[in-house]
């Protein structure tokens, strides 16, 4: 009667780790990434009364008498199938389609996670909100062809009006010299004798040595006014020829201002250059000693007079045709081709994540448009997932039955997909959770039974004496 009570004690207990593992699933429903947990029981050690003897040639053989002492936790499986999709329409959110974690940096310490539902902090760094915890993964290079270091990854880093690299040189200044061949009427203003319209619009405008202001300049002062292109002094300015003045500015896109010189060799058609001419744009050539108005070709290969343009490794590559003449510009030793350019650099204004966790984002200088990798989604996996930790905040850490963390490439090597755009939800199954609430229930409910009927027979026995 002993051995029933305490069997029965070890049942509701273990009864009741169920049904704390059954409620913290049912808690969970709605966390998104979150794997359900399962308990499973095992008989503690049993009582043998007789042990088992060995058939002979005259008997047969018995088996033992045992007497179980209970139940105990087996174990608590971490069980981890996929969750449902949730489609959210925000672009830093993710979903693993697969076996795999994404990776972050919780404080210097690098944990998983299942819930892909990030965002960006003032930095502009991809961040888990609720925690803080640094996204991590792999920064492309300039020539958008492989990442800068694979296996050891790092932050994210990205914003919306970010510069592309290529264009870091933007805005590229020019700069006017004003001496005393140019100084007709400086008391009052100066205009550029070379061509006014180049200071209309003009910005960042700076003299060495002087001071801008606005108003009535004083000695040492200037102003400027971006809608005459006019620049005043003050009436005891007087540079020359061996003390000039340096104007500094940058000229408007479409100006006319905004042009490149490149030099082009014999026996090659072509021009690399750092910028490409503002679409539709004239390039001129001046291959023959005058400058030869080129247009932009309609089809992959240039006719006469015209010419095309490609990027290539992060530059661009102008092909010209022939010029009308014989022979054609190919021929000639040294040439030189001039152009305008939009003289803005092109900034970040949308991004798209695809399936290998790749970042690619949209740059735009207001005249076109360019794309260009960014980084790229660290994935993670393991040997068991399920020997993971779970240490909250919907993270897992590592430990001596998961085996290391295997990092990547997204879809590659066994490793999840990415859904961008999307959350996994919960592997919770209410039906079944609700079904083993029931069983759990009555599997305590009979434990108790025993204890009240284990009792009882004592109280019998007790009542012997009377």
């Amino acid at each position: 009667m002993m051995r029933s009570l305490y069997s029965a004690i070890s049942g509701l207990k273990n009864h009741q780790v169920k049904m704390d593992v059954i409620g913290n699933n049912i808690a969970n429903v709605n966390t998104p990434g979150y794997k359900r947990s399962r308990v499973s029981f095992a008989t503690e050690l049993s009582q043998t009364l007789k042990g088992a003897s060995a058939p002979s040639p005259a008997q047969g053989g018995t088996n033992a008498m045992q007497v179980g002492l209970g139940v105990r936790i087996g174990s608590i499986d971490q069980i981890m199938t996929q969750g449902s999709s949730q489609s959210t329409g925000k672009a830093t959110d993710m979903m693993l389609q697969g076996t795999g974690f994404f990776v972050l940096n919780n404080n210097g310490q690098q944990v998983y996670t299942r819930a892909g539902g990030f965002g960006q902090d003032s930095d502009g760094t991809l961040i888990d909100p609720a925690t803080g915890a640094k996204v991590q993964g792999y920064s492309w290079g300039v020539d958008d062809t492989t990442p800068v270091v694979w296996g050891a990854a790092s932050d994210i880093r990205f914003k919306l009006g970010d510069v592309l690299a290529t264009d870091s040189f933007f805005p590229i200044p020019e700069e006017v010299t004003l001496d005393i061949s140019n100084t007709t009427g400086l008391s009052a203003t100066f205009v550029d004798s070379t061509n006014s319209a180049d200071l209309i619009g003009a910005e960042n405008l700076t003299i060495d040595g002087m001071t801008r202001v606005t108003g009535t300049p004083a000695s040492g002062q200037f102003s400027f006014d971006p809608v005459t292109g006019d620049i005043q002094f003050a009436s005891d300015i007087a540079p020359s020829a061996a003390n000039p003045l340096t104007i500094h500015f940058v000229a408007p896109a479409g100006s006319g201002s905004n042009t490149t010189t490149v030099d082009i060799t014999a026996g090659n058609n072509t021009a690399i250059v750092d910028y490409p001419p503002k679409p539709g744009t004239i390039v001129y050539n001046d291959a023959s000693g005058t400058p030869i108005p080129y247009k932009l070709s309609t089809s992959a290969t240039p006719g006469d007079l015209e010419y095309t343009v490609k990027s290539v490794g992060g530059k661009y590559q102008i092909t010209f045709g022939t010029d009308g003449d014989t022979p054609p510009i190919a021929t000639v030793a040294t040439a030189s081709i001039s152009y305008d350019f939009t003289n803005k650099p092109h900034t970040l204004t949308d991004f798209s994540i695809d399936q290998s966790g790749v970042i690619t984002g949209v740059y735009s200088n207001g005249v076109d448009s360019v794309t260009h990798k960014i980084a790229q989604i660290a994935v993670a996996s393991f040997a068991n997932d399920a020997g993971l930790q779970n240490v909250g905040g919907n993270f897992y850490t590592t430990t001596n039955n998961s085996g290391m963390a295997t990092i990547g490439a997204a879809g590659e090597d066994g490793r999840a997909s990415i859904v961008s755009n999307s959350i996994e939800m919960s592997n919770v199954d209410l039906s079944t959770e609700f079904t083993d609430m029931i069983v759990t229930q009555r599997g305590f409910q009979a434990n108790s039974r025993v204890i009240t009927v284990s009792d009882t027979l004592l109280e019998e026995l007790i009542n012997l004496k009377r």
